[in-house]
């Protein structure tokens, strides 16, 4: 039990409290010297523990949130202000950081089973292998692709060791150290806070390759949240205040900015882009200053009882099912389905009808499955319509999904099943694509993100657009018309070559919600179905 609390009390997983850690994005503008906040807005808007963000590059940043009681990994577009989940373990990560000249990221994962260890994890799949085997690895930095600076936790407090992943070798440099780790720009060392002298902590650099340690400046009493501007410029974080040092000209910490004004009451993480005008603080605010914008709270139509009334109710009736299906109470389960019930494969492929012979088939999954459970990871709702990201284990297996399910006043009355499948390119790039496209309303530049084959839907399989001279034709008079068009993704899921996104639509000052499902094949939107 000993290591088990050793690990609780340093990672800093979800605590129940009045606050909540936020993740904040920021302009930095620096002139004469003078360094300049501003713009600072909330991209996490999540109830609960969200923390340690990095930039994986100067558009996208990722960040650990909680969903459903864990701590997982979420990637935020800054281009579109549009969050995904990245990765689906049955562990909870933490501190996430791209890894250098990869498209990978890492993340220490506390697992199930009481280990905490380093792994690297796909950017494209999600798909996960450890880096550190051997080291409990609470707080880390890459100094380059082969080489880690962590903190490691030891009889009750944190070492710092330096390990070559190649070789596996993992050497001791320094003692009582603080979590807080920096590649410092434009140099082969790494920055760590390092508490030795409890009266003073200080900021020291260490050269992974040699081992040598210099003190670098000592940081205000009794914090460890610091990151680099540039190679000369350090900031630092205490309660809402957020201060620089200028090394070699500034004598002391000097303030910067007020995040009080945001609602923020302690700044910890602390991260820039690489060209230093990007600032993201992970912040504490008051539980009750947490205002999570939703379509309902951002628009006219969406506030309206009727349209709130039926997304609640639709998520209920879908609750009616999972619990059943979780404790194997098959009557219960059966009974939240309508009688005429159809299960389909998407797109349009028919599974099997009622709910005598859904009673049935879940009757002999039961008996020829031990084991067997779902998990919502991601949820959209459209009018009477739910769009679930689910995790679903069969005896030792855990395999993504996603499920449409189309409710009625007491019951879901149609399920269409998505299955995962192998990519070996992102679909989300040339979704992107497309959506810059059509929010600067540049017709050639959208036409060419689809296929000349491609095939526009009304779900379920209603077909009303084929063709990319069709598709041209029908966008391009729509753009001409629509001065103000705007689309914005209010939520996003990705399975295989799959992107579905629930969009907010502005057009002639009217605002307009649906779900799209993206089809990518060979790098181009070769089908898109929506759900209006």
């Amino acid at each position: 039990m000993r290591y088990i609390l050793t690990i609780l009390c340093l990672i800093p997983v979800l605590a129940f409290s009045q606050s909540n850690t936020e993740i904040f994005l920021g302009d930095i503008t620096t002139e004469n010297s003078k360094i300049k906040l501003s713009n600072v807005k909330n991209i996490s808007n999540n109830e609960g523990y969200d923390n340690q963000p990095s930039f994986l590059d100067e558009r996208y940043i990722v960040f650990a949130s909680t969903r459903a009681g864990q701590t997982d990994i979420t990637k935020y577009d800054t281009r579109y202000n549009g969050k995904i989940w990245i990765n689906f373990t049955d562990g909870s990560e933490y501190s996430p950081l791209r890894i250098p000249n990869q498209q990978e990221f890492s993340a220490v994962r506390l697992d199930k089973d009481g280990k905490q260890r380093l792994y690297a994890y796909n950017l494209s799949n999600g798909e996960s292998n450890v880096l550190i085997k051997d080291l409990v690895v609470a707080y880390y930095t890459w100094a380059d692709e082969e080489t880690v600076v962590s903190a490691v936790i030891e009889d009750e407090k944190l070492n710092l060791y330096v390990t070559n992943i190649i070789s596996g070798i993992s050497t001791k440099y320094a003692s009582n150290v603080g979590r807080s780790f920096h590649k410092i720009p434009n140099s082969d060392l790494v920055s760590f806070i390092s508490k030795t002298n409890a009266n003073q902590w200080q900021i020291k650099s260490l050269n992974p390759k040699t081992g040598k340690i210099r003190l670098i400046a000592n940081t205000l009493k009794n914090v460890e949240d610091i990151c680099w501007l540039d190679s000369k410029t350090l900031l630092l974080g205490k309660d809402s205040i957020l201060y620089k040092l200028r090394l070699q000209r500034d004598n002391n910490w000097k303030k910067i900015a007020d995040l009080s004004t945001n609602g923020i009451t302690k700044i910890t993480r602390l991260a820039t882009n690489a060209s230093g005008t990007k600032l993201l603080l992970a912040g504490d605010i008051p539980a009750d200053n947490l205002a999570i914008e939703t379509p309902e709270e951002t628009t006219k139509e969406n506030t309206e009882a009727e349209i709130i009334a039926m997304e609640k109710a639709a998520a209920k009736i879908v609750q009616k099912y999972i619990a059943p299906y979780n404790n194997r109470k098959l009557d219960e389960l059966a009974f939240a389905f309508d009688a005429d019930v159809i299960v389909n494969r998407f797109p349009r492929a028919k599974m099997y009808s009622g709910r005598t012979t859904l009673r049935e088939s879940y009757k002999q999954f039961f008996k020829k499955n031990e084991k067997s459970s779902v998990k919502v990871i991601n949820r959209m709702t459209h009018k009477n319509m739910v769009v679930d990201e689910e995790l679903v284990t069969i005896n030792n297996t855990t395999n993504r999904q996603v499920t449409i399910y189309e409710t009625d006043a007491d019951n879901i009355n149609v399920v269409t099943y998505i299955s995962n499948s192998k990519t070996n390119s992102n679909p989300e790039y040339i979704v992107n694509d497309q959506l810059e496209a059509y929010n600067n309303r540049d017709i050639n530049g959208f036409t060419k993100t689809y296929t000349n084959d491609v095939m526009l839907f009304s779900f379920p399989y209603t077909l009303n657009s084929e063709g990319q001279d069709a598709l041209k034709k029908q966008y391009a008079s729509f753009f001409k018309n629509t001065p103000d068009l705007n689309a914005e993704i209010v939520n996003r899921i990705v399975i295989g070559n799959k992107v579905i996104d629930k969009e907010k639509v502005r057009v002639n000052g009217k605002i307009i919600y649906a779900i799209a499902i993206y089809e990518i094949r060979n790098d181009l939107i070769s089908r898109v179905t929506f759900i209006q």
